[in-house]
């Protein structure tokens, strides 16, 4: 188990799937400490994620686009992440995003459909029961709005995305960087080393 001050996370192999169980505050912080992980695992061959979050009890801003970018870069190397919950603080958080990630609201249906099958389905059945219709223009005119509600988040998600990878770039570059410096910091000091011994320099500060 990985503890974080205020995040609880557990990390189990069940056959091909890593399982992901989070509780507490997923702060923006732990964000990338998560999906360097997950992005790690990914590197190992690892492609099937389920993060269970039923026990998260708040998300920060940055954690949702963390989220998405991942399931960027998992689809395109034919990989997938599932997400298991559906309290309120989540269902608000991930609620412009239903039709992108698969949410499931328990463990038992992972294998009778998303948390957005269910809400369509009792939909259908609240219809037949009331035998509320909807007229064809009143259909058009809602299926007008949610087209261009689709584009402009599609819109959205696109820009989120490269702004994504353009700080996932510019943190490998600087992860480069450390490790160049790193090497050439120990190259220096292994040539100063016999100065030392010598007692031509110290590295001591002078008082």
């Amino acid at each position: 188990m990985i503890r974080s001050e205020a995040l609880d996370i557990v990390v189990e192999s069940r056959g091909k799937t890593i399982w992901w169980t989070l509780a507490g505050h997923f702060h923006n912080e732990q964000a990338p400490n998560i999906r360097e992980k997950i992005i790690g695992l990914m590197n190992d061959g690892c492609r099937s994620f389920i993060v269970d979050m039923e026990k998260v009890t708040g998300v920060d801003d940055a954690v949702v686009p963390m989220f998405l970018g991942l399931l960027n870069t998992l689809r395109g190397k034919e990989g997938d992440i599932k997400f298991i919950f559906k309290n309120d603080i989540l269902c608000r958080a991930f609620l412009p995003y239903f039709n992108l990630f698969s949410i499931f609201p328990d463990a038992d249906s992972l294998s009778k459909g998303t948390l957005l099958d269910l809400l369509k389905k009792r939909s259908r059945a609240l219809t037949k029961k009331t035998g509320f219709r909807v007229s064809r223009s009143v259909a058009i005119f809602m299926f007008t709005v949610l087209g261009g509600w689709f584009f402009t988040l599609l819109l959205i998600i696109n820009m989120q995305g490269e702004r994504i990878r353009q700080q996932q770039d510019e943190l490998q570059e600087l992860g480069l960087w450390k490790i160049t410096a790193d090497i050439e910091m120990e190259a220096l000091r292994e040539r100063l080393q016999p100065l030392e011994q010598l007692g031509l320099i110290s590295r001591e500060p002078k008082k």
